[in-house]
């Protein structure tokens, strides 16, 4: 039997960069060495090959699954934000907070815009205010005339 000149160490330059994932191309290339290069007088245990397509099968789902995630994760963030577009014009109450997250007040503006930023949702309002959108308290039937708290409850 005559073995590929290719396959000596001295001829493979061939190095492989990259992290410590193996993805699927990978194992399946390990998967065909492994069977190319098997002692044809012990082969592998069918039960071995067998534990091993069912590691691909997996791998293969999970990495099908993860896509299908990342995508609907995707979707999901661009229908907020398509929610939260109907806010323009609308009025709105919203949180002060301090520096430690506390709330110290609030505060009210009519919504001029919405954006995304990354992941965040960014409400612009017409007194020039930018908020995240998760500091909203209230929408409509808020006075925006004077910037006191609308329904008098003071904490």
């Amino acid at each position: 039997m005559k073995i590929d000149d290719s396959l000596y160490l001295q001829n493979n330059n061939q190095v492989r960069e990259g992290g410590n994932d193996l993805d699927k191309d990978a194992f399946l290339q390990i998967l065909m060495t492994q069977l190319t290069n098997q002692d044809p007088l012990d082969p592998m245990d069918d039960k071995d090959f067998v534990a091993q397509m069912a590691t691909f099968s997996q791998l293969e789902q999970i990495t099908n699954m993860s896509s299908n995630i990342e995508g609907f994760m995707e979707q999901q963030s661009y229908s907020n934000f398509l929610q939260y577009s109907n806010l323009i014009g609308q009025a709105v109450s919203y949180g002060e907070y301090d520096d430690s997250g506390e709330l110290v007040g609030e505060e009210n503006g009519i919504v001029k815009s919405v954006r995304k930023e990354g992941e965040e949702i960014v409400v612009s309002l017409e007194n020039g205010e930018e908020i995240d959108a998760s500091q909203i308290m209230q929408i409509g039937a808020v006075d925006v005339s004077n910037e006191e708290e609308v329904n008098g409850n003071e904490s």
